[in-house]
């Protein structure tokens, strides 16, 4: 097949992945494994001159300790006998894109939850109004 032509199963893209590739913009990640085996993820984004970090791929971001830069931190852990393996800006990509596809289901779960719930709050609050008359009739 021809440069740039579709193979069969390949060049899909899922809905998130053109979003996903705009959140990630900026972004390097990494793969840490500390000296005594915890493995965790590191989400590095510059703004405005400082250095922020993240342990979640779409968390909110802090400023790293001291200030650091990112190969400053990362110099740390692997001074600490760790090891730190940097994400491809494809893996960010994949990662962005599952966290907002999660995302989107957990949201349509919600709103159908909460959609189903009104009518029962509806009817409550008639149920609560009307006990709540009783007792006030009762006073008298």
């Amino acid at each position: 097949m021809g440069r740039g032509s579709s193979k069969v199963g390949g060049g899909q893209t899922s809905a998130f992945t053109k979003e996903a590739e705009k959140n990630v913009r900026g972004m390097t990640g990494y793969n840490v494994t500390t000296a005594n085996g915890d493995k965790m993820e590191f989400f590095f984004i510059k703004d405005g001159g400082e250095t922020l970090y993240t342990n979640s791929i779409g968390g909110i971001p802090e400023i790293t300790p001291n200030n650091w830069s990112e190969k400053q931190m990362i110099k740390r852990i692997k001074g600490n006998g760790g090891s730190a393996e940097k994400y491809s800006k494809k893996e960010l990509v994949e990662k962005e894109a599952r966290r907002l596809e999660d995302r989107a289901k957990t949201s349509k779960v919600l709103d159908e939850t909460y959609a189903r719930n009104k009518v029962g709050d509806q009817v409550n609050k008639a149920y609560r109004n009307t006990r709540k008359a009783s007792r006030i009739a009762r006073r008298k």
